[in-house]
């Protein structure tokens, strides 16, 4: 009978496990190699040119002495307002009031509706009941987004240029020929006396 070692199971080679790990790694990481694409060549890209349009440059025109200034597009499409001129008392503003009529949305009543704009009068030419006109600009201070335009009439001239009533009353009975028709006949007194001769009226 063969004799029992003891220890129970016969032990393992060692050195043909590790062997046969070592020759399963290295061909497993030549399979691996073998599989893998081989990496192409790292090549820098080249900057893409952009293309270039020839554009036609006007040639720039002197400018001639007195030649109006070029309005742009966006300076023609500026709002303009007329108004009267409230308070002129701040160093280069006035407050222009804008009056305007328009239909309530529910009573549809035409109503009156009036605001009023600082608005940047860098002469100080604009008085106190003056009718100007303002156009929107640019930014002047924190409350000023108007400028003064052009003074259309000044305060009084309206009224200065209409004839009067009284005068246009009294045109309308010389035409008419009232004055001599309603001339007041004075009685002749009781005494006796000569009458006196009429009053001679001035011819017009």
């Amino acid at each position: 009978m063969a004799e029992k070692k003891s220890g129970g199971s016969a032990p393992r080679a060692p050195a043909k496990t590790t062997t046969r790990a070592k020759s399963s790694g290295k061909a497993s990481t030549a399979t691996r190699a073998a599989k893998a694409p081989a990496k192409a060549p790292v090549i820098a890209a080249r900057p893409v040119a952009k293309r270039t349009v020839a554009r036609k440059r006007t040639a720039p025109t002197a400018a001639t002495p007195g030649a109006v200034e070029q309005w742009t597009w966006r300076r023609l499409r500026r709002k303009t307002k007329v108004g009267v001129v409230v308070s002129a008392k701040m160093a280069k503003t006035i407050i222009v009031e804008v009056g305007r009529q328009r239909e309530h949305p529910l009573y549809k009543k035409v109503i009156r509706v009036r605001k009023r704009f600082a608005t940047h009068d860098e002469a100080g030419d604009a008085k106190a009941g003056d009718l100007v006109r303002i156009q929107e600009s640019r930014p002047f201070s924190a409350t000023k987004r108007w400028r003064l335009v052009e003074v259309i009439s000044r305060a009084g001239e309206a009224g200065a240029a209409a004839p009067r009533v009284a005068d246009i009353e009294k045109a309308l009975e010389e035409a008419e020929g009232v004055a001599e028709i309603l001339a007041p006949e004075r009685q002749e007194p009781s005494g006796g006396s000569a009458p006196r001769p009429p009053e001679e009226q001035p011819e017009l």
